[in-house]
């Protein structure tokens, strides 16, 4: 087994910005000891023997190395490395630049599914976010303005790291086929396309959509197409037509009456209501 030191070898080319729980007193509400988000470049190395905390790691860009009684592992981006209090590890650098968000959570009960896990690294489709505003709370010194980014914050670290892994990927792979949905709304989404790019069967995708957003696949497809619609109508000049050729409706009459069943007015009505009231 290999013998495991305490390590801090931080060249000067590395940037690590320290969110201070004295200064950002909603940390410590949340069981946060310590956290921060760190460009690394050159020299990095840091390790700990056996930490009374624990330590969880979002990967935003660039890769890292995990060293553990297990043995070595990429962190690939975007992706969260989670490990638990008293297991000896080291962080290394492993590309030209390593951009990270990371965490010491306090071992209490509200962090206590992540003292039964082992250590581990897993693809994380809201590291990025869970950078970004951890990056507000660094910069931002007003306290309530912080409100918002700590709620959404503490959304997104409850939902990575309590969740139980198999409901955490099945959620993560539904909402990355329904961002593409929304990028290629005027696409013919069927259920059977949509199945095969989430190697989901039809009852599964079914179940897991009505878990995540409380509508079918197919009554999402037509959500964010009205959604998209209503922003169009408000927003912009082009003819209903057009509008409803961008959301996937290549006949006027039949995206008219779809607007309608889903909004209770046609189209025209509701640009004409939706710009009076601005």
């Amino acid at each position: 087994m290999k013998k495991w030191k305490d390590v801090l070898d931080i060249g000067p080319q590395c940037v690590e910005r320290f969110v201070d729980p004295t200064r950002t007193p909603e940390l410590v509400e949340a069981d946060i000891q310590l956290a921060g988000v760190s460009r690394l470049e050159g020299a990095y190395r840091v390790g700990h023997v056996a930490a009374d905390i624990h330590t969880v790691l979002f990967s935003v860009n660039g890769q890292g190395l995990l060293h553990t009684d297990a043995g070595s592992q990429a962190i690939a981006s975007p992706s969260v490395t989670v490990l638990p209090a008293g297991l000896p590890f080291l962080f290394e650098l492993d590309s030209a630049s390593w951009s990270t968000a990371w965490f010491c959570f306090y071992n209490t009960r509200q962090w206590r599914a992540l003292a039964s896990s082992a250590a581990s690294v897993e693809y994380c489709e809201q590291a990025l976010q869970v950078y970004h505003l951890l990056s507000v709370l660094y910069y931002e010194p007003e306290p309530s303005l912080r409100l918002s980014s700590m709620h959404l914050l503490s959304h997104y670290l409850n939902e990575t790291l309590t969740q139980p892994r198999v409901a955490r990927d099945d959620y993560q792979r539904v909402d990355t086929l329904f961002r593409q949905v929304e990028n290629q709304l005027h696409f013919n989404w069927s259920i059977e396309y949509m199945c095969d790019l989430v190697h989901y069967s039809a009852p599964h995708l079914h179940r897991l959509c009505r878990q995540r957003f409380g509508r079918s696949p197919v009554q999402q497809v037509i959500y964010l197409r009205m959604e998209r619609a209503k922003y169009l109508l408000q927003h912009t000049d082009w003819s209903i037509a057009q509008i409803g050729g961008q959301v996937g409706y290549t006949d006027v009459l039949n995206f008219s009456k779809r607007f309608k069943k889903s909004l209770g007015q046609s189209p025209g009505h509701y640009r004409t209501q939706s710009r009076d009231e601005l």
